[in-house]
C-alpha cells in the first residue's frame, strides 16, 4: 500500500482535520521511515502503515482510535538494532570500571590512578583476558561485542552459548595458557577470573534468576550455569570468581529484582561473587499501570483484552504484559512479552470467542523462555 493512500486511510479512521493531517503525518512519516518500518516481525513487503490500520481497525470508534494512536505518539519507546549496537558498545566500558574499581583495590592506589599505574595497567590487561564473555540468547549479539572490542579481547574468549562441552572448556584453557606464556604471565594460572553472562533485555528478571515458592528452589539463567559449573571452581574458574550479569537493556522493575535476587542468591551460593550491570535502564516514568492517566487509556488496554493469550508461564490478566511490567517498548528484532499486550498480542484462535479479538501492532515471536 502507497504511503499516500494508507494515511489518507489513517486520517479517515482518526477523523483528523486537514491542518490535524498535515502535522500528524509528518512526525509520523519521520518515524516510520527511520524506525518503524524496520520491524522484523512484519510479514514480507507488509510495512507499518498497513499494521497500523489494520490495528487501529479492532477499536470501535474515533475516541478509542484517537487514544490508541496516543500510545504510539506519546508512550511508544522504540529500540532500533542500531541504537541496540550503540547498547552493546556501553558494556566494556561498564565491565572496564568494575575491574579498574577491583584492581585499585587490590593495589591500594586510587581509581584514577589505574589509568596512569603501570603495575594497574598489566593487572588490567590480565584481568580482562582471564574473563571469559557468555552469550545467553540469540538476542545477546555476542557477535557485535567481540567486534566493538577488537585489539581488547581475544576471540578465545567469547562465547555465543552457556552449554560448553569439557572439550569447549579444554580449549579455551589451553588458548589462555598460550596467551599467558606469550606475554610474560607465565607464573599465573590457566583460569578464568570472572565470567560475564550476555544477554540483551530483561523486563523482569524472571529470565535470569527467580525463587519458585512451590518448588522452595532457585531457577533461571544464572542457577542453571551455577549448577553445572561450580565444581569447576579452582581448577577451570578461579577462586572465588566474579560473576558479572550483564543487560544492554533492562526495565527499572528488573534492575531492582535482579539486585535484590542475587544478593539473596549469594548467601546461599558463596562460590561466586555476583555483579549485576547495564548499558542502560529504562526509566520508570514510562511505565503504564491502572494510576497512568488518561482513564481512557486503561479502559482501553483492559476491555480490548482476550483471555487466550494466557498461558501456565505468562499466568492471568497481562494487560500490562508478563508480571506486570507495563512497557510500552518494542525492540527491533522483537516485541518483549513485558510490553503492554495491546502492542503484540493476537487472539487469533482463542477460545474465547465471546471476547475482543485482539490484533497486533507489533506481532511477537515466541522465544524459548516465555518469562522476561
Amino acid at each position: 500500500m502507497k504511503s499516500k493512500i494508507a494515511l489518507r486511510l489513517l486520517a479517515e479512521q482518526l477523523d483528523w482535520s486537514d491542518e490535524e493531517a498535515t502535522e500528524e503525518f509528518s512526525a509520523l512519516q519521520l518515524m516510520i521511515t527511520h524506525k518503524y518500518d524496520g520491524y522484523q516481525g512484519f510479514q514480507p513487503a507488509s510495512r507499518f502503515h498497513v499494521a497500523l490500520l489494520n490495528w487501529l481497525s479492532q477499536f470501535q470508534d474515533v475516541a478509542q482510535r484517537r487514544v490508541a494512536f496516543s500510545i504510539i505518539k506519546e508512550r511508544l519507546v522504540y529500540i532500533t538494532q542500531r541504537e541496540m549496537h550503540h547498547l552493546v558498545s556501553l558494556m566494556m566500558p561498564e565491565l572496564d570500571r568494575l575491574m579498574r574499581k577491583q584492581i585499585a583495590k587490590e593495589l591500594g592506589v586510587q581509581f584514577y590512578e589505574t589509568w596512569t599505574d603501570s603495575a594497574a595497567g598489566r593487572r588490567l590487561c590480565l584481568l580482562r583476558r582471564r574473563t571469559l564473555f557468555v552469550g545467553l540468547s540469540d538476542g545477546a549479539r555476542i557477535d557485535v561485542f567481540r567486534r566493538y572490542n577488537e585489539g581488547k579481547i581475544s576471540n578465545e574468549q567469547v562465547v555465543p552459548f552457556s552449554e560448553m562441552s569439557s572439550q569447549k572448556w579444554n580449549s579455551l584453557i589451553k588458548d589462555l595458557r598460550e596467551w599467558l606464556d606469550k606475554h610474560d604471565y607465565q607464573d599465573e594460572p590457566a583460569s578464568f577470573e570472572a565470567v560475564c553472562l550476555v544477554d540483551d533485555f530483561s523486563g523482569s528478571g524472571d529470565s535470569l534468576l527467580r525463587f519458585d515458592d512451590e518448588e522452595q528452589i532457585w531457577k533461571g539463567k544464572i542457577s542453571k550455569f551455577y549448577d553445572v559449573n561450580r565444581e569447576k571452581i579452582g581448577d577451570i574458574l578461579a577462586e572465588k570468581c566474579r560473576l558479572y550479569a550483564h543487560h544492554h537493556l533492562a526495565s527499572f522493575q528488573a534492575e531492582q529484582a535482579i539486585n535484590d535476587r542475587l544478593a539473596r542468591f549469594a548467601g546461599d551460593h558463596p562460590e561466586f561473587s555476583y555483579n549485576a550491570t547495564f548499558s542502560y535502564v529504562l526509566p520508570q516514568s514510562i511505565v503504564v499501570d491502572d494510576q497512568t492517566p488518561p482513564p481512557e487509556l486503561i479502559d482501553l488496554i483492559k476491555c480490548h483484552y482476550n483471555k487466550g493469550i494466557q498461558d501456565n508461564h505468562v499466568g492471568d490478566n497481562i494487560w500490562f504484559g508478563y508480571s506486570d511490567c507495563g512497557l510500552p517498548l518494542v525492540l527491533e528484532h522483537n516485541t518483549p512479552n513485558n510490553s503492554i499486550a495491546l502492542l503484540w498480542a493476537d487472539s487469533t484462535g482463542s477460545e474465547f470467542t465471546e471476547q475482543h479479538k485482539m490484533n497486533p501492532l507489533f506481532a511477537r515471536r515466541k522465544r524459548h523462555s516465555t518469562n522476561g
